[in-house]
């Protein structure tokens, strides 16, 4: 193969000429024929949208504040909840281990609330029938 010398080629013109000094004033010519005033900006956050939103957003929260109010459960009714299943499964425990917890004015306040006369007390037991299912349960 010959050895091919790209300098030494001619080269082909395309065709095309440009007039001497015309990029010299060609953008003072494009600037002349654009328009003096300056266009309307609009934003990319319309105002309208923005209110829409910000209501729809409303709207969810007071829709869904109720839903979280009704599974919400208080710290109160789990102990409660907590305390008397421990109870109903750990049936071991004495009622002297129970009043060894109490303090003895705990315990003098359920005397108080538990004074009740011995008459009162059976009558209430003759007249109850359910009270064989209280003693199985």
């Amino acid at each position: 193969m010959k050895p091919f010398k790209l300098d030494n080629e001619p080269k082909i013109t395309s065709g095309f000429t440009t007039p001497e000094g015309y990029f010299d004033s060609f953008n003072a010519k494009i600037l002349r024929q654009l328009p003096s005033e300056k266009p309307k900006v609009i934003s990319i956050f319309s105002r309208k949208k923005t209110w829409y939103y910000a209501a729809a957003a409303v709207v969810v929260m007071m829709l869904s504040i109720p839903v979280f109010n009704t599974f919400k459960t208080s710290p109160e009714e789990i102990d409660a909840i907590a305390l008397e299943d421990y109870l109903n499964n750990h049936t071991t425990i004495s009622n002297d281990e129970i009043a060894n917890f109490l303090d003895k004015e705990d315990l003098d306040k359920m005397k108080l609330e538990l004074n009740l006369q011995d008459e009162a007390m059976e009558e209430i037991l003759l007249n109850n029938a359910d009270l064989e299912q209280y003693l199985i349960d």
